[in-house]
């Protein structure tokens, strides 16, 4: 059974949606991130903070290979992972993708309200939503190379989750 990734932006809802989706089909649910923080013994923001991003980055290489590595997954990938060259194979080898779709105002308020322990979203808001924006039009056309695409905007998880599961019924 192939595992089903969500990707996205940071706040897109995949964390919350996948454990939503995972106990609907019945799969286990996996996070890159906390993956990541399982493995380093810290927080994501610690972790960058300390040992910088490339650290961070290695690892989530490694978590993604680990849940590639499975069967049967919902796994809600980290924002830097999304088919792109440098994951497509593995991702369409082992499952297929969903981006969660947000639109930018939305999503701009989402991370607003979450940017505590996000480094990338740290110190003045009107630069870090800059960078935020930045790097969201970079990922956006590699987000879009995924199998499905979801709106999440004006959705919460489970209305995300039950929208999913119909959609993917018929990849079945």
């Amino acid at each position: 059974m192939k595992n089903i990734y969500l990707t996205g932006f940071m706040c897109a809802g995949k964390t919350s949606t996948g454990k939503i989706l995972a106990r609907r089909l019945k799969r286990r649910f996996a996070d890159s991130d906390l993956i990541v923080e399982k493995k380093a013994g810290m927080k994501i923001s610690k972790l960058v903070t300390t040992k910088g991003l490339k650290a961070f980055r290695d690892l989530e290489t490694g978590a993604m290979r680990e849940m590639a590595g499975k069967q049967g997954l919902v796994a809600a990938l980290g924002g830097g992972i999304y088919p792109s060259r440098r994951w497509a194979k593995l991702l369409k080898t082992t499952g297929f993708t969903i981006y969660l779709h947000c639109l930018w105002a939305e999503l701009e308020k989402r991370l607003k309200a979450a940017r505590g322990p996000r480094p990338r979203l740290r110190g003045n808001w009107e630069q870090a939503r800059r960078r935020a924006k930045k790097l969201y039009s970079k990922r956006l056309p590699f987000y879009r190379l995924s199998d499905l695409i979801i709106n999440t905007t004006g959705r919460t998880p489970a209305g995300t989750a039950a929208l999913i599961a119909r959609k993917i019924s018929s990849f079945k």
